[in-house]
């Protein structure tokens, strides 16, 4: 009885919250343009969806129309060779594309380019110059093997966090995900270790985001039937990623290579899956709310007053937690955004003065809920 108790001791003190919720249906939103058939990487900036192909590609981005999934747009990324491009992430100032696909796990050349947003959003431009940030694994325990698919140094993907980026490893042999990071700032570094998690299958696509802190991690199980998982990581502190409530959902998609995710706003992920085993290169919707992982709290109350108001608004919620905030038009297009949390248990006075009049709606966040109200400018 006393060898029992310790262990639950220590899966409930001492492990992370880790919560399995229920299997997911993600939604189709539309199947993709065959020249992003082998898709890897989303990156969502200025309300454009952008994707990449991976291994032996061309070094190009594509902007996908996410109506009919066809190609608005592409970008040749300068400086740049696509040996095996993974995963895609962003920053405010800069996007970073992960060229450290390593089946053999025996790669030297593993890089990331750095490209500046600006560049990506400017209309005029077919090309982009691209700065180069090489690292290699620690040499003490790398090189592993030689054989494909059985090595534990592959990776697929990459969130930027801070002043680095994040490396989660896709482990073909123990199934679990080792955590690495890097600087931002192109140079030749050498990564360690810094945490691992037991995924029990292949990590291919991360993202952060930055009003939730939280990470969203996709990949599947190598084998048949293959299904999709996805993970939700929250509630942790700096990089300790590992640390906090840690939440698996297992997705309907069994045989699909899913490679990306991105979190579309901070209720709903999008993923992408390569054309693989007659399933044809597809955008698909995850609902956060539906599955619990967020939820909405159906006691809060969101005053806001006045309302209609012409410089400033005072908003209140009765709940004694710290929110985000941010106010979008009513086409969706968020028009201003905090990242520091606040009560709002007291009135919190937001000045509306430089909008145009219209209706507009608040969206607040706190690690617990989301509330989204609406308002008038005059």
């Amino acid at each position: 009885m006393a060898n029992k108790s310790l262990i639950l001791f220590y899966i409930i003190i001492l492990f992370p919250l880790l919560i399995l919720a229920q299997k997911a249906n993600p939604i189709l939103i539309t199947n993709l343009d065959d020249l992003v058939s082998e898709t890897s990487g989303l990156l969502i900036y200025n309300n454009k969806v952008w994707t990449h192909n991976d291994s032996g590609c061309e070094p190009k981005l594509y902007q996908i129309d996410t109506i009919t999934g066809a190609i608005i747009t592409e970008k040749t990324i300068l400086n740049a060779f696509n040996t095996d491009w993974e995963d895609i992430c962003r920053d405010d100032n800069y996007a970073y594309i992960g060229d450290f696909g390593n089946n053999n796990g025996t790669r030297e050349d593993l890089k990331i380019y750095r490209i500046s947003l600006l560049d990506l959003d400017n209309n005029s431009l077919t090309s982009i110059e691209s700065e180069i940030i090489y690292f290699s694994y620690d040499t003490e325990i790398y090189p592993e093997t030689t054989k494909d698919n059985n090595t534990d140094f592959d990776c697929e993907a990459l969130i930027a966090k801070g002043d680095s980026l994040y490396l989660f490893s896709k482990n073909w042999i123990n199934k679990k995900c080792y955590l690495y990071s890097v600087p931002k700032i192109p140079g030749n570094y050498i990564t360690y270790r810094i945490d691992s998690l037991d995924t029990q299958g292949l990590v291919c696509g991360a993202d952060y985001n930055l009003e939730t802190n939280s990470v969203s991690l996709i990949g599947y199980v190598y084998g048949i039937p293959a299904p999709s998982f996805i993970y939700i990581l929250s509630d942790f502190e700096n990089n300790d990623f590992f640390s906090g409530n840690i939440i698996r959902c297992e997705l309907n998609m069994s045989g699909y290579q899913t490679e990306s995710v991105v979190f579309r706003d901070n209720n709903r992920l999008w993923i992408t899956n390569e054309n693989f085993l007659g399933h044809i290169q597809s955008l698909y919707e995850i609902n956060l709310l539906s599955l619990g992982i967020i939820k909405k709290h159906e006691t809060a109350v969101c005053n806001i007053y006045p309302n209609p108001a012409k410089d400033q608004i005072s908003v209140m919620i009765n709940l004694p937690e710290k929110f985000r905030y941010s106010l979008s038009n009513s086409n969706g297009n968020c028009l201003m955004k905090t990242y520091k949390k606040q009560y709002f248990n007291e009135p919190v006075k937001i000045d509306i003065s430089m909008l145009p009049a219209g209706i507009y709606f608040i969206e607040l966040t706190s690690q617990n809920c989301q509330i989204k109200s609406k308002f008038i400018k005059l």
